[in-house]
């Protein structure tokens, strides 16, 4: 008959060891970690860019750099995470057991967190903040793209689109910010990488964070060197003059991409829809691409951005204004003997010698062979600008002056349809 309640009391107490929270002689409790938090509630979030990579949740706790805290027991309640018991932790210092609920609510992470010891206490002040979750992409939004003077965004990040100089920039871990939206586009870059070429063709590379942020058609950026590269200040690392060479290169490079800037756009609407010409010379514009031919000279150009713009200085008074054409910068594809003969005239000229010394077959000295190289290669126009006169008559402008000054082709005759 005793054996009985000896036999109850063996089994109770082998089923109860092997429960979660059952308690034995000096209260033992599982340090095994609990997936309970939603994927709906899992996420990056901050506070602001600056606490970037942020606070991560994930399915069994909370970490930020060099804390981290740890569920071990709880139950969900609808949509809310009720943490029984939970460790956290710092680094370098003692653990701590907390209690409370988390939640999520919109953008907004909701958190009501205990120490465990002192249930009038917040489990961890830091944690105590307004928390917004930071969408994570996988491209930097459509919105966003495109054109912004010699910037060039695309789905990866940023170029700049010039002939001669190389710069890169390219986003690897991008969010969208809360308030973003169809109008207004926010963007935390938490991780970047430049490739950036110096004037003697070496290629240096860098890291930034920093914030993208597009309102109105008008794009802000600003950049900086992550914090896990600074060196700690006081440190001896921090002393090091190589390290602060590097960390003084980085925090330039980053720099060099803040700015601010309006989307160009493009439109044909109020352009030729067919070529126009002014004797031997014509103007063809389709798509991306204006083309201005002559045997002279021949410019192949990417069209960057048209707009409306006033009556300009040099046309007659009182007269409309026209559809002014921004183009990419660009080499001529050709450039006749007359042109380049006109080019060294004008080197000449502008360097201060007589061009009426110049002798048929003589090479021009070396400077003056430098200037015909550089004009050259900066012939092409800036931009172009198209005036309606009538339904088939135009009047161009192009821009700058010096290609007028240097005379290649004459763009002041009244333009029409060949």
């Amino acid at each position: 008959m005793s054996r009985r309640p000896r036999m109850s009391a063996l089994v109770f107490a082998s089923s109860c060891a092997a429960l979660l929270g059952c308690k034995s002689g000096d209260e033992q409790l599982s340090t095994a970690a609990v997936e309970l938090i939603p994927s709906e509630i899992q996420g990056i979030y901050g506070r602001t860019p600056a606490d970037a990579p942020g606070l991560v949740v994930t399915a069994s706790g909370i970490e930020l750099p060099q804390m981290k805290l740890t569920i071990h027991a709880g139950k969900m309640e609808g949509s809310t995470v009720r943490v029984e018991r939970a460790t956290l932790k710092w680094d370098k210092l003692d653990a701590k057991t907390c209690n409370g609920t988390i939640s999520r609510q919109g953008d907004r992470l909701l958190m009501t967190l205990y120490d465990s010891e002192n249930t009038e206490a917040k489990c961890e002040s830091v944690l105590d903040a307004a928390w917004s979750r930071w969408e994570s992409l996988d491209e930097l939004p459509v919105a966003i793209q495109g054109r912004y003077g010699a910037l060039l965004i695309e789905a990866q990040g940023m170029r700049l689109d010039l002939d001669w100089a190389h710069a890169q920039f390219r986003a690897t871990t991008i969010r969208e910010l809360p308030g973003s939206n169809d109008e207004r586009t926010e963007l935390l870059i938490a991780d970047a990488k430049i490739s950036d070429e110096d004037a003697d063709g070496v290629e240096h590379e860098f890291e930034c964070s920093g914030t993208m942020t597009l309102a109105e058609g008008r794009l802000t950026t600003d950049f900086w060197v992550p914090a896990r590269l600074v060196p700690e200040p006081g440190s001896e690392r921090a002393q090091d003059p190589a390290v602060q060479a590097q960390h003084s290169a980085n925090e330039t490079a980053c720099d060099n991409w803040d700015g601010s800037a309006n989307k160009w756009e493009v439109s044909l609407d109020r352009l030729p829809k067919q070529p126009i010409a002014s004797g031997p010379l014509s103007l063809s514009i389709s798509g991306d691409q204006v083309v201005l031919d002559s045997p002279d000279l021949r410019c192949e150009q990417a069209l960057w951005r048209t707009e409306s713009v006033e009556a300009r200085a040099g046309w007659t008074a009182n007269q409309a204004g026209g559809e002014r054409m921004t183009l990419a910068k660009a080499a001529p594809t050709r450039v006749s003997d007359d042109c380049k003969l006109k080019l060294r005239i004008w080197c000449e000229t502008h360097e201060g010698g007589d061009p009426a010394t110049i002798a048929a077959g003589d090479e021009p000295v070396e400077h003056i062979a430098a200037c015909m190289d550089f004009t050259q290669h900066d012939l092409c126009p800036a931009s172009i600008t198209v005036r309606a006169i009538s339904d088939v008559r135009y009047k161009v402008n192009v821009e700058p002056p010096s290609f007028n000054a240097i005379a290649c082709v004459d763009p002041t005759g009244e333009f029409s349809p060949p």
